[in-house]
């Protein structure tokens, strides 16, 4: 084994753990600052969990660089120019990003045969990171037609799209925020069939890869 892969092997674990701490902080910390801090905390986060997934991942990380930074520019220039179409653009290439980011993860978790604490913090990513793409979703639903979710101000803010995602993902459902038109019910359905799938399948393969380890 090379120099470099012993040294790459040494650093996706640790990627893996500070991508973890960045997805929690911006899930569940940044809603205890104060809210004229959300937004610019909301921002920073969500533009270093861009990239530090990347280098949480085993291959093709100059392809998602590539569309890391074709991401981080344009959410960052529409914060600045408001632009209808340049704010679709920008949430376009965050679903695509996070889609692929998450099968790639998933890929990896398959292939590592011993469930240790990588593949542990690989699976609790992939989850965090399908939540952070639904986010994004029900933001373009909500762009295309504003009535699409019950939200309680005529301007939710992307802590309200986190909040709804999670809840509806977890299947908890309190009922506060519900989709009002079909294809924002389809929506939440496949948010929170998904979260359930994702959680037996992985489920399934980290008690199948633990049994294997036991028997070797």
């Amino acid at each position: 084994m090379s120099l470099f892969n012993r040294i790459d092997q040494r650093i996706v674990p640790v990627n893996n753990l500070v991508l973890l701490i960045l997805v929690f902080f911006f899930i569940f910390i940044i809603p205890y600052f104060p809210v004229a801090w959300h937004h610019l905390l909301g921002n920073v986060f969500f533009s270093l969990i861009f990239f530090i997934s990347i280098f949480a991942l085993n291959t093709g990380r100059k392809t998602m660089l590539i569309i890391a930074i074709v991401a981080f520019v344009t959410e960052w220039i529409t914060e600045w120019i408001q632009m209808s179409l340049l704010n679709y653009i920008s949430l376009l290439i965050n679903i695509l990003f996070f889609q692929i980011i998450v099968i790639k993860m998933i890929i990896q978790i398959a292939k590592n045969k011993k469930a240790d604490a990588r593949v542990i913090f690989e699976s609790i990513n992939g989850y965090l990171l399908i939540g952070l793409m639904f986010i994004t979703w029900v933001a373009v639903a909500m762009r295309y037609d504003s009535g699409a979710f019950s939200f309680p101000t005529d301007s939710p803010s992307f802590q309200d799209y986190t909040y709804f995602t999670f809840v509806t993902m977890t299947t908890l459902g309190y009922g506060d925020i519900t989709p009002q038109l079909p294809f924002a019910r389809s929506m939440s359905m496949l948010i929170s069939t998904t979260g359930q799938i994702y959680i037996a399948v992985i489920i399934a393969m980290l008690v199948g890869k633990y049994a294997a380890s036991q028997k070797d």
